[in-house]
């Protein structure tokens, strides 16, 4: 009993009480502004320009910023955190800070990360809101934080979550006999957003995802596979999200779902709580709909012949592998991994903007292939494309 009073006194001094303040406690922002920053740092490279990794402007006229003014930027943008999480009135530096981080994110789509996306999104809905109007960004928040659950789970409902993804992740804690009581992690986890709506269900939802969070850190972490460390912060956020959001709050679903008087939550109902139903149909990112660790997206090789491989500059020679005699497959996702620290952005438009630099620096050779192999999904399921220097320059 004494542990438990002890739990619901920090978990009260987290989230406050849940109605009528003027201004929120600075724990929310504070722990956006600290996930972000763990975020930038470690993908430090993803934010710059003078890098092999091709970059990817969502327009071909917005064009990267050369070094080193892509330092500076990104800089800039790790100092504005401090007093986003440091004053009492953050309002024009998360704005000087979303308008910048846009920019950034334009210049290059590789930046448009889930954890990033949620981020930004957040800061907005707190920087938005006027200070007597703090419920309304705290409902957003949660109305992001619930939507992220929801479409997670249903994005795992695919049989690759079930032979890829849940041995992968059961693998580092010796916890294959867990792999049937997995199975059911999708449903869970859509189950966890919804609760999280409904009040009745609130806290044994939040629990089972702070739960949830804490074995992801245990199979990826440092004590895991040691694997996607940009990651480990975002769950360590998350974490505090749940406890500030919705430890013993009495908000309605009306309140999450449709608040008054707040345009912005309803802009985040589409983004995040309707639109991401397009992905299934191949008409939304992946990303933006928060499907991660599903075992299903788009994926993309490149194969080289031997003299097509020996004009690679010499930095990617460990993201190259011999495939067959004279045909040596370069991986687009370790190339990713290895130079900007996260996975590479899964969409065909991306990893044809890929092929067709290494076709500009090993001079379009005609045996060059780009595969690219399409994600499950209830049009144009599982398809192959097949691309050449040819066609990628159409």
């Amino acid at each position: 009993m004494r542990v438990r009073g002890v739990l619901v006194k920090f978990f009260s001094t987290l989230s406050g009480p849940a109605r009528g303040r003027a201004w929120p406690r600075p724990t929310l922002r504070i722990s956006v502004a600290a996930g972000l920053s763990a975020g930038l740092i470690l993908s430090y490279k993803l934010w710059l320009s003078s890098r092999l990794y091709p970059l990817a402007p969502a327009w071909p006229f917005w064009r990267p910023l050369p070094a080193p003014f892509d330092a500076v930027l990104l800089v800039v943008l790790l100092g504005l955190l401090l007093p986003i999480a440091g004053v009492k009135r953050p309002r024009i530096f998360i704005a000087v800070f979303v308008l910048l981080a846009v920019g950034a994110a334009w210049q290059d789509q590789s930046r448009w990360q889930p954890w990033f996306y949620q981020y930004l999104f957040m800061l907005a809905a707190i920087g938005l809101a006027p200070p007597e109007r703090q419920d309304a960004a705290l409902n957003t928040c949660r109305l992001i934080m619930a939507s992220i659950y929801v479409w997670s789970g249903l994005a795992k409902l695919n049989p690759n979550f079930v032979h890829n993804t849940i041995p992968f992740l059961l693998e580092p804690i010796h916890g294959l006999a867990l792999s049937k009581l997995m199975i059911a992690a999708p449903i869970l986890e859509c189950g966890v957003g919804l609760g999280l709506l409904i009040r009745r269900f609130r806290r044994p939802a939040l629990l089972f995802a702070i739960g949830m969070h804490v074995f992801i850190m245990l199979t990826i972490g440092p004590l895991g596979r040691h694997y996607n460390s940009v990651v480990w912060p975002w769950n360590a956020a998350m974490v505090a999200f749940l406890i500030i959001l919705f430890w013993r709050t009495d908000n309605t679903p009306r309140d999450i779902l449709w608040g008054k008087n707040f345009a912005f939550q309803k802009v985040v109902l589409i983004l995040f709580g309707i639109v991401p139903a397009l992905s299934f149909f191949n008409l939304w990112d992946s990303y933006p709909s928060f499907a991660f660790y599903t075992g299903n997206g788009n994926s993309a090789t490149i194969y080289l012949s031997d003299d097509a491989f020996d004009r690679l500059p010499e930095n990617l020679d460990d993201y190259v592998y011999e495939d067959s005699p004279n045909v040596n497959k370069l991986s687009i996702s370790d190339w990713s991994w290895g130079e900007l620290n996260v996975p590479p952005y899964p969409e065909t438009r991306i990893y044809r903007n890929i092929g067709r630099r290494v076709c500009d620096v090993t001079g379009d050779p005609e045996d060059m292939r780009l595969v690219v192999q399409g994600k499950l999904a209830l049009v144009e399921s599982g398809r192959q494309w097949v691309y050449h220097c040819s066609n990628l320059r159409r």
